[in-house]
């Protein structure tokens, strides 16, 4: 006899509910999505036991007829794929036919449906995978599918089941995700008689954000649309000061699926830069409409991995669409909801010092290549007509007896108008306008000032170049000097251009004069490394992480006291950047205390306090 036999179909079933039904969240995924597909309007989830006891999913979708019924339980029987080519245009959640067998194969199963074509419904129980009855029943609207005692016959699988609660976990969040990627049809999650979500089906997203993560987080919530020839998307993205620590409240959908992919992920931190905190994450629901030709979703049993064509495209697209939404509007964070109760600390009396900036009394002259005072714009009472040291000599003005700082509209058209009343701790920067109180953190928005101009000076490194006395030779090992031979492009596009010389060696002759020549050596070599090591190497970023880190080093510290005028000065400089309310790391530069906040504090009036299921108006 022959080795090889042919599995039947009950075992077969159930290898392949080890693939498809993980865990009772991927039951409810499976159903639920099912029902979607079927056109549902109003989907009702009850669970028991976290879905081990039961889980129920109802649906008002199109049923199925008699004739249907018997087959729904057959591998590889499926309504939505019928053709090859079918495979390459997929418009809907489910298709492979493997679901409801791999779920009945583990569990006691009931199907009840009807279409309204037939006078009747049709009711299906199955144990094990094995159909026990199948009869007429009063017809009812759509579909209702009841599995109980799930893994009753594979004990094994219950030895990874974690606790009750993570496994409700994870159920919650597979329908927070669907409810997501279909505002238009209303869900209800019920576990144990206990309403856990519940959507309302008007297709407002915003709305199911705010059912799901409530109203506070729906109105930080900012929209995002973009769209090219292949891709349209939308969405809603939260405001840099909502974040998290870790990235599961980031949802991408395609074609209505949600999916799981790294880069698009990347994508979205490109978009924030650096408004937000390194090891920090936004909220966000993305929506991409797509060609189905351009996205494979026949790459694993979940369907949660998507293979698209275009990725790099996509992700720029996404990139932009954030940086543009983000770039509009008042992005200040309100500082009553961020105070913390911190222990004093008795500070050092140090002498106050001043701090001359740069912006806006400067000018940078190309032809030149170097900074000069814009004379309509300041006041010198001490005779100053010398151009100021360029960059490479000086990052500072030297010290200037009196300043008088011309009033001006901030550059950026949402930054508030600030008056500035006094320091505090060597460290804030105390401040009012007609909407409340300001504190201003004099480290972090220097660092941003500082980083806007590196960021420009380091983007022009082909242009300035110092000439070494004494040439550098960088050696390499054989298999790096090849490597780098072939990429070295990359350097010459940050102003590093590395000649062959001898063996295994490069030379470098002069370098862009934002590099300091002090450390000079040690970050060519750090380039070389990133540029070997990383397949996806971007020059972008290592440029923005540059100017980061001068923008850091190079800006005046907390406890460090500083004059009027200085402050002054500072507050302008701010209010002239592209994105003044975030410093080079993300950290806020600045928060305010409104008028009402104010009040509050000293109950002049009361702060009313509403339930998470607040009405929906309050978004407005």
């Amino acid at each position: 006899m022959g080795k090889i036999i042919e599995l039947d179909e009950a075992l077969a079933n159930q290898i392949a509910a080890g693939e498809v039904v993980e865990r009772p969240a991927s039951v409810v995924k499976e159903l639920v999505e099912n029902s979607i597909d079927a056109g549902a309007t109003k989907i009702v989830v009850k669970i028991e036991e976290a879905g081990l006891k039961l889980i129920e999913v109802v649906d008002d979708g199109f049923g199925l007829e008699k004739a249907d019924v018997s087959l729904a339980l057959k591998r590889h029987a499926t309504s939505k794929i019928r053709t090859r080519e079918d495979l390459f245009r997929i418009r809907t959640l489910g298709f492979r036919g493997e679901a409801l067998p791999s779920i009945a194969s583990v569990s006691d199963f009931e199907l009840e449906t009807s279409v309204e074509v037939e006078e009747s419904g049709t009711r299906l129980v199955a144990h094990g995978g094995k159909i026990t009855t199948i009869e007429p029943m009063n017809k009812r609207a759509g579909t209702k599918i009841s599995v109980r005692n799930l893994f009753y016959n594979t004990p094994a699988r219950l030895k990874y089941i974690k606790s009750l609660q993570a496994e409700l976990s994870h159920i919650t969040d597979i329908l927070n995700r669907l409810s997501l990627a279909h505002p238009e049809i209303s869900f209800s999650l019920i576990n144990e008689n206990h309403e856990l979500l519940r959507t309302s089906g008007s297709g407002d997203l915003r709305q199911v954000i705010a059912s799901i993560y409530g109203i506070a987080t729906a109105k930080k919530m900012r929209q995002i649309s973009a769209a090219d020839l292949d891709f349209e998307v939308t969405g809603f993205v939260s405001l840099p000061e909502l974040t998290r620590s870790n990235q599961n409240y980031i949802t991408f959908l395609i074609n209505g699926r949600y999916i799981k992919n790294f880069l698009l992920r990347r994508a979205i931190l490109d978009g924030y830069g650096s408004r937000i905190m390194v090891g920090r994450f936004p909220l966000a629901v993305i929506s991409i409409k797509i060609d189905p030709q351009l996205a494979d979703v026949n790459v694993h049993p979940t369907k949660q991995e998507v293979r698209l064509s275009k990725e790099k495209e996509l992700m720029v697209l996404i990139s932009k669409a954030i940086s543009s939404a983000l770039s509009e509007g008042i992005l200040i964070p309100d500082a009553l909801e961020n105070l913390q109760k911190r222990p004093q600390v008795k500070a050092e009396r140090v002498v106050q010092t001043e701090l001359p900036l740069r912006q806006p009394n400067l000018y940078y002259d190309k032809e030149r290549q170097d900074f000069y005072l814009k004379k309509d714009e300041v006041k010198v009472e001490n005779k100053f007509d010398e151009p100021i040291k360029s960059l490479s000599e000086q990052l500072y003005m030297p010290p200037i007896d009196t300043i008088e700082i011309a009033e001006a509209t901030p550059l950026f058209s949402d930054f508030p108008e600030l008056e500035y009343l006094s320091q505090l701790h060597a460290t804030y920067l105390l401040c009012q306008s007609p909407e409340g109180l300001y504190l201003v953190d004099q480290h972090a928005a220097q660092e941003r000032v500082n980083l806007e101009i590196w960021e420009d000076k380091i983007g022009e490194v082909s242009i300035d170049q110092q000439l070494l006395l004494t040439p550098y030779l960088f050696d390499l090992p054989k298999n790096d000097f090849i490597s780098l031979s072939e990429k070295k492009n990359l350097l010459h596009d940050a102003g590093i251009f590395l000649e062959e010389y001898g063996e295994n060696q490069f030379i470098l002759r002069e370098h862009p004069i934002w590099l300091n020549e002090n450390e000079l050596e040690q970050t060519i070599y750090e380039m070389i490394d990133i540029i070997l090591s990383s397949k996806d190497f971007s020059l972008k970023k290592y440029r923005h992480d540059l100017a980061a880190m001068v923008a850091c080093k190079s800006s005046i510290k907390a406890g460090q006291p500083l004059d009027a005028v200085s402050a002054k000065q500072l507050l302008y400089d701010l209010s002239k950047c592209k994105n003044p309310y975030s410093c080079a790391h993300g950290r806020p530069t600045i928060v305010q205390f409104s008028g009402n906040d104010i009040q509050k504090m000293f109950r002049r009036i009361q702060e009313t306090h509403r339930s998470k299921a607040a009405s929906w108006k309050d978004l407005t």
